[in-house]
């Protein structure tokens, strides 16, 4: 493979040419649809890219930055994905499954409503001052991580583990005790008040909002199907 290192911004014919990228920075291209699998990034940035439905199959990212690009529904399947960090970006509707052993990723300030989370590794991931709407966990490991200043309205944990997961911080949140490992979890006032009062507890003193999360004080049950496109 080619490897590419300069202090230009390269445009999309070079960066579709090329195989291997360090120290770039990629800005406001726009790789809508793009297939980028397959290539290697080390210590680059995307700044202000437009890149909706791109394509990441065995893609390699290693030290990498996402700031303020438009990533609505990627494809990140097959990713090998090591401290990769998204900040002020849009990342609906994207199916995260299959990545690369041991993935490393922070969000902040980013957009992950609809976004389907499954079987994978996120230890002490960031999701700081995120929109995760009616999003799905789904086993997933998050022990450790932090969700501080996140609405999670209308989001669905199932199979996880959240040993010291820290809620404290974040809206909207709700999971159910009986099919989540949830033994250190730090969970806000709000969310201990609508996990026991869907096991059909009173809890004195507090009134459930107009629109309770999915699945608790409201009688209804947890959602179970599909992840919701917007």
């Amino acid at each position: 493979m080619r490897a590419v290192s300069d202090a230009h911004s390269p445009g999309l014919d070079r960066l579709l040419a090329e195989d291997s990228f360090e120290g770039l920075e990629f800005v406001d291209l726009d790789l809508q649809a793009v297939d980028l699998g397959a290539k290697e990034f080390t210590g680059c940035s995307f700044r202000h890219c437009k890149a909706q439905e791109s394509r990441w199959r065995g893609a390699r990212l290693d030290d990498c930055r996402f700031e303020r690009c438009d990533l609505t529904r990627m494809q990140p399947r097959g990713m090998l994905a090591h401290d990769v960090h998204f900040t002020d970006s849009k990342l609906m509707g994207i199916e995260w499954a299959d990545l690369g052993q041991f993935p490393r990723l922070s969000f902040r300030g980013c957009v992950l409503d609809f976004a389907s989370f499954v079987a994978l590794t996120l230890r002490k991931t960031a999701f700081i001052g995120c929109k995760i709407g009616e999003a799905n966990f789904f086993d997933v490991d998050l022990r450790e991580a932090n969700f501080a200043g996140s609405d999670l309205r209308g989001s669905m944990f199932r199979g996880c583990k959240l040993g010291k997961t820290d809620f404290s911080a974040a809206t909207g949140v709700y999971f159910d005790p009986a099919i989540n490992e949830v033994r250190g979890a730090v969970i806000p006032i709000e969310t201990a008040a609508l996990v026991a009062m869907q096991f059909g507890m009173q809890v004195a003193g507090y009134t459930a909002p107009a629109e309770a999360p999915s699945g608790s004080a409201t009688g209804r049950a947890p959602r179970t199907g599909r992840t919701k496109r917007p």
